[in-house]
């Protein structure tokens, strides 16, 4: 490799993403429930619980022996064990793994983005509710599943592109992982706002 390939390759390399992977609970028995942990460990308090039939349920990192999952419950992170969870598929957006019904937020100012599939909607401070059809899904080159470019489009000249990326995410202002990030222009007549945030798809 010559000196200005390997220079290429040293600066523009990227780090691999850890998108979050979606699972369904298993092996519980009907009425019962699957306790949510502090910590990774039996002992750690009960702070929630999966319904036996729980499906879509986002994880976002193992404990190091991969025998507990790490998920959200409300404004922090839990944890429940890996033996009672089965790998699940949820709807992506075409060529992505975006997942549909994924509900994208930010904070300062507060902004919402849900997108639930063919249509969207966008809830601004200033802007208000606001919705939108989508429009088109792409990855970016030689990545695979994420980053995807979502753009959602309506009959008022409005478009949003969102840049979802599968990666830990922080709102700052709670103590939970979200499974995605994002960053969004919204465009309209004599209109552009550049917002940033995380998404995480709710359970049901």
């Amino acid at each position: 490799m010559g000196i200005r390939a390997t220079l290429i390759a040293a600066c523009c390399a990227t780090p691999v993403l850890a998108e979050p992977s979606y699972h369904r609970v298993v092996g519980v028995a009907a009425g019962d429930t699957l306790n949510i942990r502090t910590a990774p460990s039996a002992s750690g308090d009960d702070i929630g619980d999966l319904a036996f039939d729980a499906t879509a349920i986002e994880v976002t990192g193992f404990n190091d022996a991969g025998t507990w999952a790490r998920i959200s419950t409300g404004e922090q992170d839990g944890w429940v064990s890996t033996r009672f969870l089965q790998p699940d598929t949820v709807p992506t957006f075409p060529q992505t793994s975006v997942p549909h019904s994924l509900i994208c937020s930010g904070t300062e100012p507060f902004w919402a983005l849900g997108l639930y599939g063919r249509d969207a909607r966008y809830s601004h401070p200033t802007d208000g509710d606001i919705d939108f059809t989508f429009d088109s899904a792409n990855v970016a080159e030689g990545r695979l599943g994420s980053p995807a470019l979502i753009t959602v489009a309506n009959d008022r000249n409005q478009v949003i592109e969102a840049t979802i990326t599968g990666a830990s995410c922080s709102d700052g202002m709670s103590d939970r992982t979200y499974g995605w990030s994002v960053t969004l222009q919204m465009i309209g007549p004599g209109q552009r706002r550049f917002l940033d945030g995380c998404c995480s798809l709710p359970r049901d």
